[in-house]
């Protein structure tokens, strides 16, 4: 019977030998399954698309544009005019419309100077904003500003898949953790469970004091209610492990009983993960956040200049080309003395809005950099800050796993002296409940690494570039 209470003090390297015959499921292979079904990767997947979308509506100002206009009025069996125009315009960038028509007009009582030849009159040419609209209107702004968007959908996609891809690694992780102190702790319930058995026929035989068999008692009750704990513990984590699975066509999964995460063994096997340990300042500058806000004042600074423009006098010139189309060619018998042309201009009094406008956006830009230095200030502090955890939690790590090992050693010699009478279940117990628990700090600490380096290239947006 002692030699069986010995033989299970190294039940824990078995155990770790059995679960590589189970399904695994790897963190790379779980983060493709992620980026490739999750609704919130579909979703930033489209954000570049709805960018589009307003670049097309911008561009939208620049169509070329068909117009008719007819008028006509009727009064006692009488026609008093018929006024007609048909026409079309084409807005060019630089504040020039090109347009071209055909009027008819007859009538009764028609104006004089609507009057037009038998055929209709020809008109074609250009109309010209030489004040406000000159250097730049709303709809060059528009388009400016839409492009400038689909520039920072692009960071903004890759903030998104990043937040996903980092939430998801903390879940897989935290999933890992809870997964493998649950097998160390049903290991430890089957070795109490086992030496209770053998405790108490080694009393009925008389080779114990009865009073062993309670303090086995006490130890595997603890076990059990510890081990209670952590499997809640455990389907939490796999509940909310869940909540990233889906199939590519948007079907929710639900990770299979039998499934497990990467293998201690494999994980040690990994190529360390290194570390940028220079300064951070270069990291900063790259930020995709920082891109944003910088695109932000881009669109600001054009902004600014179409609120500026705002304060120039409207002014506009026209000028018409006129000719009697002849067989449907507008240019037959054509002469440039035949042409008629106008100018408007106005312009507000106390340009009270106009010069509210451009103050508005003077304090935009303001907050924006404001922002953006806080932004950078922020960025810098937690990339110290995790780069500093995660080295740290490295040290831990091979602390606590040469503890491990010490442990099991230690362990391994009170059983020893336990089988030859020399030691207590009392020093076992104490010993064992030592090497369990540094069993479980090892694979607190492997998760803390894992996760701590997803915070640090989360920080830097690189998860996903």
């Amino acid at each position: 019977m002692r030699n069986k209470l010995l033989f299970f003090g190294f039940f824990f390297h078995l155990v770790v030998g059995a679960w590589a015959q189970e399904p695994i499921m790897r963190p790379e292979s779980f983060m493709i399954q992620v980026l490739e079904g999750h609704p919130l990767a579909k979703q930033a997947k489209l954000i570049p698309e709805f960018a589009e979308t307003y670049v097309l509506k911008a561009r939208g100002g620049f169509d070329p544009k068909l117009a008719y206009d007819l008028s006509q009025k009727y009064y006692g069996d009488k026609l008093y005019y018929s006024l007609s125009d048909a026409q079309v315009k084409v807005p060019t960038w630089y504040g020039l419309s090109v347009q071209s028509g055909l009027e008819q007009n007859r009538g009764t009582y028609l104006d004089p100077q609507a009057l037009t030849p038998q055929n209709g009159l020809w008109y074609g040419g250009l109309s010209a904003q030489l004040g406000n609209g000159l250097l730049i209107d709303e709809r060059r702004a528009e388009l400016q500003k839409a492009k400038i968007y689909l520039q920072s959908s692009q960071l903004e996609q890759r903030l998104a898949l990043n937040e996903l891809v980092f939430e998801a690694g903390y879940a897989y992780w935290d999933w890992y953790l809870q997964y493998n102190s649950g097998q160390v702790l049903r290991e430890a319930l089957a070795i109490a469970a086992v030496r209770l058995e053998a405790v108490q026929q080694m009393a009925e035989l008389g080779d114990r004091p009865v009073i062993d068999t309670v303090e086995a008692s006490i130890q595997y009750q603890n076990r059990a209610a510890a081990l209670a704990d952590q499997q809640a513990r455990l389907e939490a984590a796999t509940a909310f492990l869940n909540r990233y699975l889906w199939k590519p066509d948007g079907t929710p999964l639900e990770l299979d009983s039998n499934t497990q995460p990467i293998s201690t063994t494999a994980l040690e096997a990994q190529a360390p993960k290194l570390i940028y340990t220079g300064t951070v300042d270069s990291l900063v500058n790259e930020h995709p956040y920082l891109g944003i806000l910088g695109y932000k004042l881009d669109a600001l600074a054009i902004e600014k200049r179409f609120n500026q423009e705002q304060l120039k006098p409207q002014i506009e010139l026209k000028y018409n080309l006129l000719n009697e189309p002849i067989q449907y060619n507008p240019l037959a018998q054509f002469s440039i003395n035949d042409y008629k042309w106008g100018v408007s201009a106005q312009m507000p009094l106390f340009l009270r809005k106009e010069r509210a406008a451009v103050q508005q956006t003077k304090l935009k830009i303001e907050q924006t950099t404001f922002e953006r230095q806080d932004q950078m200030a922020t960025l810098t502090a937690k990339l110290l800050a995790a780069r500093a955890a995660y080295l740290n939690a490295q040290k831990q790590l091979v602390i606590y796993t040469q503890n491990a090992a010490s442990t099991q050693q230690l362990l391994a010699a009170e059983l020893e002296l336990f089988s030859t009478g020399e030691s207590s279940l009392f020093m076992v117990n104490m010993r064992e409940t030592v090497a369990f628990q540094a069993a479980l700090k090892v694979f607190e600490y492997q998760s803390k690494c894992e996760q701590l380096w997803l915070k640090w290239e989360f920080l830097q947006a690189s998860l996903v570039r």
